[in-house]
């Protein structure tokens, strides 16, 4: 690739930052990553669901970039780069996580009260309805799989394009599609309590054309 197209990938000054880092210098590793650090951890904790293990995910990612920085072709921005490996390092920790997360989520579904010490009768109902329906998004996401979650917090919670979610999940666009659909059916089923009318509206293709503009 030219320099004239890596340059229009990124600005000239973080061009050469990652020109810098992939020489070693560690200084200009880390300013890359303090330019994206506050969205990483956003991404991650979208997929992981809680901060400690956001947090964990990060940091393995940015351990991990940059023991690879070599691999860097500037085929995409550095950006797209550093995310990607952060989505799949959420994603491989992730599986790992997921016995112990089933095993508190029976726990909380068999005891909710230990998870729910105030007394309902002392909050004003709006409150508590924006605290089911926080419970019952957060629920939803949850019974999502890896990849559904991570497509529907990449477009929902970050805005991304599906072009760019693709590349950064290194899939197809169409398998992205197919991830934003299901994950729509699995949200609106789980919410129909609290929307009722979006919930039984049908869902087809143009739900899914939607999501690519």
């Amino acid at each position: 690739m030219s320099n004239s197209r890596r340059i229009d990938l990124m600005n000239s000054h973080e061009y050469e930052l990652v020109q810098a880092a992939k020489d070693g210098d560690a200084r200009a590793f880390e300013e890359l990553v303090r330019r994206y650090d506050r969205r990483l951890l956003q991404v991650a904790h979208g997929i992981m669901g809680n901060m400690q293990d956001a947090y964990d995910a990060c940091q393995e990612g940015i351990i991990k970039a940059y023991t690879h920085l070599s691999t860097f072709r500037f085929e995409s921005s550095f950006g797209t780069w550093l995310t990607r490996i952060v989505i799949n390092q959420s994603l491989n920790l992730k599986k790992k996580l997921r016995w112990n997360s089933r095993l508190s989520l029976d726990h909380y579904m068999s005891e909710p009260d230990e998870y729910q010490k105030s007394d309902d009768t002392d909050q004003p109902d709006e409150l508590m309805l924006r605290t089911e329906l926080s419970a019952s998004i957060q629920k939803s996401l949850d019974r999502l799989s890896d990849r559904e979650r991570a497509v529907f917090v990449l477009k929902h919670q970050h805005g991304y394009k599906l072009r760019e979610i693709a590349v950064m999940l290194d899939c197809a666009e169409g398998t992205v599609k197919n991830y934003m659909f299901r994950a729509t059916q699995k949200m609106r089923k789980t919410l129909h309590a609290h929307a009722p009318a979006a919930s039984v509206s049908p869902v087809g293709p143009d739900l899914i054309q939607k999501y690519d503009q």
